[in-house]
C-alpha cells in the first residue's frame, strides 16, 4: 500500500482550483498550463505537486495527449527499486499498523530519539492550527530559507489558499515566543505530507525540526492516516538522510518531460546570483516568478 497510495482524485480537483485562483492557469485536458515569461506553454501534471493522483504505469493516455507539446508529468513509481544517487523520491512511513509508542521505539533510529528528547528539554513550544499568525510565522521561516537556498518562494497567497481550501494545517515550533521552525501538513485520505518546510540554521543546536515532525507524525496518528510522507528528497542526499533518521522508505517520483535538460544544472547559476540579492527584492520578485517556473 505504501508504495501504490496516490493522491486521491478529489485531491486532485480541490488543488487544481488553488492553482486557479492563485496562478489563473487554464485547463487542457487532465493538464495545467503553466505559462513562461517568454511565452512558452507547459503542460503540466501537475503543477507545484511532487505527484498526482497517477502511477508510473497509468500514464499512457497522458503521454499521447501531451506528445506533441513541452509537458512535464510528475508520478510515482511503485514498482521501482534499483535506487541510484539523485534519483528523485519521497520519503514515506507506514503509519497504518502504528501506535505513538511503537513509532518512538521500533521506527525512529536512536540519534533522532535522542535529539527529540533534546527538544523536549529545550524550552521549546509547538503550535499548530490554520490561524493567520502560525501562516505569517511559517511564511517568513520559508522565505527566509528558499532565499539561503537561492530559490524563489511562493507567494504567501498560496499557504492560505492551502489552509483555506484543503485539509491543512501550519506547525510551527517556538523558542522564546521566536518562530524557528514550521512545516505544512496536508491530509488527503490514507495521506499526510509534508510538501514544505523550513527552519532557521541558527537554533539548530535546539533540535526543533525534530520535535515539528515528531509531533506532525503523532498528529497524523490521531488522525488515523496511513502513510506519512516526508515529501521529495534527493537520494541519498541530506534531506534524504534526516528523513531516513524517522524509518521512512524512499519511492521513487517519476519527472516526465518532453525535453531531456537536467533541471539542476539549469538553474544552478541562477541559483548563486539569487542568494546575494537583497531579500526584499527576491521575495516581490519570486512570489511573482513563481506562476512561470514549471520544475517547482
Amino acid at each position: 500500500m505504501i508504495l501504490k497510495t496516490t493522491h486521491s482524485k478529489t485531491f486532485i480537483d480541490k488543488f487544481k482550483l488553488v492553482l486557479k485562483e492563485l496562478y489563473n492557469y487554464e485547463e487542457y485536458m487532465d493538464f495545467m498550463i503553466v505559462p513562461s515569461i517568454m511565452g512558452k506553454k507547459t503542460l503540466s501534471y501537475l503543477p507545484l505537486l511532487n505527484y498526482s493522483d497517477r502511477l508510473y504505469s497509468d500514464i499512457d493516455d497522458l503521454l499521447e495527449l501531451a506528445k506533441d507539446n513541452h509537458y512535464q508529468i510528475r508520478v510515482l513509481n511503485s514498482e521501482y527499486n534499483n535506487f541510484k544517487e539523485d534519483d528523485t523520491v519521497t520519503m514515506r512511513l507506514d503509519i497504518s499498523s502504528l501506535n505513538k509508542e511503537t513509532v518512538f521505539k521500533e521506527f525512529i533510529k536512536s540519534k533522532c530519539r535522542n535529539q527529540i528528547r533534546k527538544s523536549q528539554k529545550s524550552n521549546l513550544y509547538i503550535e499548530f492550527g490554520k490561524n493567520k499568525n502560525l501562516i505569517d510565522d511559517f511564511y517568513n521561516l520559508f522565505s527566509t530559507t528558499m532565499h539561503r537556498y537561492g530559490t524563489p518562494a511562493f507567494n504567501k497567497r498560496l499557504f492560505e489558499l492551502i489552509v483555506e481550501k484543503l485539509n491543512a494545517n501550519i506547525f510551527v515550533v517556538y523558542k522564546e515566543d521566536i518562530a524557528i521552525s514550521a512545516l505544512i501538513l496536508i491530509e488527503d485520505e490514507d495521506i499526510s505530507f509534508v510538501p514544505w518546510a523550513a527552519s532557521e540554521n541558527q537554533f539548530s543546536k535546539y533540535c526543533p525540526s525534530h520535535l515539528m515532525y515528531f509531533e506532525a507524525i503523532n498528529y497524523s496518528i490521531d488522525n488515523g492516516r496511513k502513510i506519512f510522507d516526508f515529501g521529495r528528497s534527493n537520494y541519498a542526499g541530506n534531506t534524504y538522510k534526516f528523513k531516513s533518521q524517522w524509518g521512512a522508505t524512499p519511492v521513487k517520483i517519476d519527472i516526465l518531460k518532453s525535453n531531456r535538460e537536467n533541471i539542476y544544472n539549469k538553474y544552478s547559476y541562477a541559483s548563486k546570483i539569487w542568494q546575494k540579492l537583497p531579500k526584499k527584492l527576491v521575495d516581490f520578485a519570486g512570489a511573482k516568478l513563481c506562476k512561470y517556473l514549471e520544475d517547482l
